[in-house]
Formats: C-alpha cells, sequence, structure tokens
C-alpha cells in the first residue's frame, strides 16, 4: 500500500497513514507501527499521535428531529464558475453553482440510483426507444412562471442546436423526437436504444431553462433563471456568487436555509484557514494534506471518500510527433504515478491505468507496468528522436491537484529528453483550448459520471464534443454504439472493458489517478450528505444547528 519512505517524502507518508485512520483503514497504534517500521523521524510519529482514532464520516450525517429554518451557508468554493450558462458548459465549478439554481428530470442520490425531480415519473418502452415522463405539476421558474412541458422540449433542444454551441451536445445525441402531450406529459423517442439515457438526463447540464429568458438575454452567461431551490442575486467574477432561498419552490419547506454565499478561494490553504477561523461554514474539495487538521478541531466534521473521478493526461493526436503510437507509448512508459499523486493530492488517491475503478461495475484488475525509462528512449529513437523533443503541458490554474500533477509530469518527461513548457490557464480559456484541440498534453479530469457512457461517448467518439484530442478509431465507434444499445449490466461491462483495453492500446489517454474527494464543514452545518459525483445537491436540505 504503500512507497517506501525514501521513495515519498515524510510529509507524503504521515498523510497516508493519517488518511487510513481517519477513513478506519488503520488503527491509530497501527498506524504509529507501520510508520515506524517504514522508518518515519520523531516529529512525523508525533503528527500521526496527534491523529484520531474516529472514521471519517462519509455519508448521510445524524441530523436532529427538527431542522431549523432561516440564515445563510457560506460556502469557500475551489474555483472559479466562470459560466452560468447551463448548456453551454461542461466545468464542474460551474455545476458546483448551478446546480442549485436549475434542475433537470432525474437526478441521482448517493448511490447513484435514479431520483425523480421535475419528472415525478416515467415509462420505458420493452424496445428502448421510448421514454415517457410526467412531469411534477405546481412548480414555478424564478421568475414565477409555471414549468410546462414545451420548457423540456425547448432545453433539449437548444442544448442540439449547432448554433448553441453545447458542449454537451452529445449527451442528447440519440434523441430522434420530442413530443409535448399535454403540459405535464412529454414523449422522448431515441433513433436507437440508449442505456445510458436516463444517467445522460442526470447531469447539470442537461438542465430545464426558460425560452423567455434565453430571449431576452441572448444566452444565460450572466443571468440565472431556473426552478431549483436557490434563485440568483449576485456573481462577482473571482469572488463571490450569492444566492437566495426560492420562496415558492416546489419542495414544502425545502430549502431550510436563507441563502448560500459562495466565496471563490482557490488557494488551498486559504480555504483551510476560512474555515478554521470561522470566516465560512463549509468548504469543498478540502484539502487532504489538512485532514489531521480538520480531525483535531473539534469545531469541524468532514464528509467524503472515493468520487467517480478520472485525472488523466490527454494526447493530441491529431499533432505531430503524437501521431504516432511508439511516441505516445513512450510517454506512458515514463509516467510513475506514486509521485504524481503524493504531488496531486497528497497519497489520496488510487493509481489507475485504466477509466472505471475495479469496484465500479464497468471496471476490472489491471497490472500498471513499472515506469521504463530505457524502454521508452529506444521507442522515441524508432521514432526518430532519439533526442527527444520540446512540446507543451496544458493545465488548470485553478486546480492544484491537476497543476501539480502537470508538474510532476514535466519533470518525469525530461528522462527521455522531452521538454515540455507548462501552460495553466484559467477555466474558461482551457475549456476553450482543449475543445478546439489547441494543445498537446494536457493534464486534466472528469469527475460526477453515473454511467461509463457519460465518460466515453463525449471524448472518445468521432467528432463528438469532448475529443479535444482529435481522436478517431472505427472499434471504438462501433463499441460505443454496442455498449449503449446494450441492456444487460454483464454484457455491457464486457464492451467498456474492451473500450478500456484500446485506449490502452493507442495510448490517447494516460490514466493516472482516481481521487478521493471530501467536504469539511463546521458542526453546526446538518443534514449534508456527501454523494460520490462531487454534487453539493443536498444544500437544499442543509439547516444551521446555531
Amino acid at each position: 500500500m504503500y512507497h517506501p519512505v525514501q521513495k515519498r517524502s515524510q510529509a507524503a507518508v504521515v498523510e497516508s497513514l493519517a488518511h487510513d485512520v481517519l477513513t478506519g483503514r488503520l488503527t491509530r497504534r497501527d498506524a504509529i507501527v507501520l510508520g515506524a517500521a517504514l522508518g518515519l523521524s520523531v516529529p512525523a510519529m508525533m503528527a500521526l499521535g496527534a491523529v484520531g482514532n474516529a472514521p471519517l464520516r462519509a455519508s448521510a450525517q445524524e441530523a436532529s428531529p427538527v431542522a431549523r429554518t432561516g440564515g445563510t451557508l457560506r460556502v469557500g468554493l475551489s474555483a472559479d464558475p466562470a459560466e452560468l450558462d447551463p448548456h453551454k458548459t461542461s466545468l464542474t465549478a460551474a455545476w458546483h453553482v448551478l446546480e442549485h439554481i436549475y434542475e433537470g428530470l432525474v437526478t441521482t442520490n448517493a448511490a447513484l440510483e435514479p431520483v425523480p425531480v421535475l419528472a415525478e415519473e416515467w415509462e420505458i418502452s420493452e424496445d428502448g426507444l421510448t421514454y415517457t415522463f410526467k412531469l411534477r405539476q405546481g412548480v414555478t421558474f424564478h421568475n414565477g412562471r409555471e414549468f410546462v412541458a414545451d420548457d423540456v422540449k425547448y432545453s433539449y433542444e437548444r442544448i442540439l442546436d449547432p448554433e448553441t454551441a453545447s458542449p454537451n451536445v452529445s449527451e442528447l445525441g440519440s434523441i430522434e423526437t420530442i413530443e409535448v402531450v399535454d403540459p405535464s406529459t412529454v414523449i422522448i423517442t431515441l433513433s436507437a436504444p440508449d442505456s445510458s439515457f436516463l444517467a445522460k438526463l442526470m447531469g447539470t447540464s442537461i438542465a430545464i431553462v426558460p425560452k423567455e429568458e434565453v430571449e431576452a438575454n441572448g444566452d444565460l452567461m450572466q443571468v440565472a433563471v431556473g426552478t431549483g431551490p436557490f434563485q440568483f442575486v449576485e456573481y462577482v467574477p473571482n469572488s463571490v456568487v450569492t444566492l437566495e432561498r426560492y420562496p415558492d419552490y416546489w419542495e414544502e419547506g425545502k430549502p431550510y436555509l436563507d441563502g448560500l454565499e459562495m466565496q471563490i478561494v482557490p488557494d488551498n490553504t486559504s480555504r483551510t484557514t476560512a474555515l478554521v477561523t470561522g470566516t465560512v461554514d463549509f468548504i469543498e474539495y478540502a484539502p487532504v494534506q489538512d485532514l489531521p487538521i480538520f480531525e483535531s478541531d473539534e469545531t469541524i466534521k468532514v464528509a467524503g471518500d472515493q468520487n467517480t473521478n478520472i485525472r488523466y493526461m490527454a494526447i493530441n493526436v491529431s499533432r505531430e510527433p503524437f501521431t504516432d503510437v511508439r511516441v505516445r507509448q513512450a510517454i506512458a512508459m515514463v509516467i510513475d504515478r506514486g509521485p504524481i499523486i503524493d504531488s496531486a493530492v497528497f497519497g489520496a488517491g488510487t493509481a489507475t491505468n485504466i477509466l472505471f475503478p475495479e469496484s465500479y461495475w464497468a471496471g476490472f484488475p489491471s497490472e500498471i507496468p513499472e515506469p521504463d525509462i530505457e524502454g521508452a528512449k529506444q521507442l522515441l529513437a524508432e521514432a526518430g528522436y532519439p533526442d527527444g523533443f520540446k512540446t507543451s503541458i496544458l493545465s488548470w490554474a485553478q486546480y492544484a491537484f491537476l497543476s501539480n500533477a502537470a508538474i510532476v509530469i514535466q519533470e518525469q518527461l525530461k528522462q527521455i529528453g522531452i521538454e515540455a513548457e507548462l501552460e495553466l490557464q484559467e477555466n474558461a480559456i482551457y475549456l476553450e483550448n482543449y475543445f478546439a484541440g489547441n494543445f498537446d498534453l494536457s493534464v486534466t479530469g472528469t469527475s460526477a459520471y453515473v454511467d461509463p457512457n457519460d465518460v466515453v461517448l463525449a471524448n472518445f467518439g468521432t467528432g463528438e464534443s469532448n475529443n479535444g484530442i482529435g481522436y478517431s478509431n472505427p472499434e471504438m465507434d462501433e463499441l460505443i454504439a454496442q455498449a449503449m444499445e446494450e441492456t444487460d449490466q454483464a454484457e455491457r461491462a464486457k464492451i467498456y472493458r474492451r473500450i478500456q483495453e484500446i485506449i490502452l492500446e493507442d495510448v490517447v489517454w494516460v490514466n493516472l489517478f482516481i481521487a478521493n474527494q471530501y467536504e469539511a464543514m463546521k458542526e453546526y452545518v446538518m443534514g449534508y450528505e456527501h454523494i460520490p459525483t462531487g454534487s453539493n445537491r443536498s444544500f437544499q436540505d442543509v439547516w444551521l444547528d446555531q
């Protein structure tokens, strides 16, 4: 489980052991014994001794029988949302704001099961082509207008409209027709069966929006009008997003809070300090290196564990010299995931060379080869680059767990003569360049998947919206189509295994690790539930016991 201390920093080993104590995998005594065996210094052993024995809370918290209403939850966000139009963004930072304003027909719970939202119920035809949704009555948009079936048709057709240039168009690409039967019934017919269709509708970007607001403003980048529990008040870029309780929300009594004050605090240390000092009540992406701080503070509690995400290095196969698979193979052979995980998430991640964890139904055991520097040099020489070459690595300025990984990879590539300039960009600029294919290598990630097709189709399908790497493989396209049409999960798992094997063979992504993700909050924050997709939608159930 642990690398020898000489290959990892003392701090990284302490953080790994502390994480296992906090998650209940080790007792404090066992962690100290193991730390001694690994050669930790006396100060490091003392730090381990300060870690408590209580397991990290990773599920719904115990709430008082009677929730209190009122108060504003002050949230420390890890990144600027940048874009407010749900149909025109695929940015996780934007989702963490928009999910409180907008809603879709369905969402997911902590067990990754479909949960009705704007659709009260639905039926799927035996051939898997027709979805009939009965819509919830008594729902209004934040502008006061009643939600009806026409809004579903308009929203989905807006996503599909090429003029919208939605990065989420592939999510709805299997739709053939959308029929409004009456104000409370909509029928969606697919061109072919799609086992992942319901999961696609769970995404925040597949939100239902009011046509009149789009027409009045041109888009929804500066305004936000949904049906969610909170309504938009103000967004100051790189500073704060303010939301307030929507008094006519359809779920009676919800939300309990008067509002959300979402402060944008990208720096990990600053976000931790804000929580410890009480400047905020809750922080997302709680820094793993600070888990011992949170554990030792009686005013703070933590939720979370492994999330549905994958962190990877994308290779633009449309650019030289990356059109040569030998170059891509050489790059993959030099990657050492241990130091990357230590630097990116302080050891709180699982190394992987495939898309999904073994515990997930579409995952499978896959051995990660040890780095082979000499083998990589030989491949580069065969490809015509015996002395290496110069390139660049694109990554995110506001996500340290990605930019730190990029820095380590930059150093690892030097071992085979590849000199890579690091380009760290703000969220909106990064997305524009990635989707346009304006990069050589990119250290990035994707998260919040429910179904494996959420990751596979958009990123590896020929010409799909998120396929910034320019990848096209007829076998891959055929397998994606087969996986979508197949209804038996065991058979789908076999198809997704072959898909992941092709990714390993073609080396278009070098998968790095699956990250654990935590949220930290003050003890008086009640009712919060960690959802493995990274969603904080349970803010509508949160109340303040103070």
